[in-house]
Parts: C-alpha cells; sequence; structure tokens
C-alpha cells in the first residue's frame, strides 16, 4: 500500500463494517454494540446476508467522536472545578 493510500473511502462514500469489526474499533463488546443501537447512539443494522449484519462506518466513526468530546468537556469541567477549589 502506497503513502497516499488508506483504509477509509473517499469522502461522501458509504461503506460498512461487520459488526464484531466495529466493536472492536470502539473498544466495546458485540453486546455493548447492539445496546448502543438499542437506545438509538449508534446507527442501524444493515443485513447484509441471511446471517450476517452491519453497520455504517460513518455511524462508528460518529460514535467514536462524540465519546472523545464527552471526555474532553469531562476534564475541561473537572479542570474548572479545580481551579475554583484552589
Amino acid at each position: 500500500m502506497s503513502a497516499n493510500q488508506s483504509n477509509q473511502p473517499p469522502p461522501g462514500r458509504r461503506c460498512l463494517e461487520k459488526l464484531p469489526d466495529a466493536a472492536r474499533r470502539m473498544g466495546i463488546s458485540l453486546t455493548q454494540v447492539y445496546r448502543e443501537i438499542k437506545n438509538k447512539r449508534l446507527g442501524p443494522i444493515v443485513k447484509t446476508g441471511e446471517r450476517s449484519s452491519a453497520i455504517e462506518s460513518n455511524s462508528v466513526d460518529a460514535w467514536i467522536e462524540a465519546r472523545v468530546a464527552e471526555a474532553s468537556a469531562r476534564q475541561l469541567a473537572e479542570a474548572k472545578r479545580a481551579g475554583q477549589a484552589a
């Protein structure tokens, strides 16, 4: 693979990711992936066969970005509280 190639699709192109692969990338269990889908925090399941399911990669990316934003906001709030207590 050359330096300008990557595993990411071109912008605007949709691709699917198998649920176990998405769970690994998200750092959570497959059961938690199903919970996140049920609670509408992760995009819908796409059936790719009789016994096969996937999810859109951009949904996984958005979920990861939201977790990072939550962690950043939490750290900022904790730092503010620590600064006020001093």
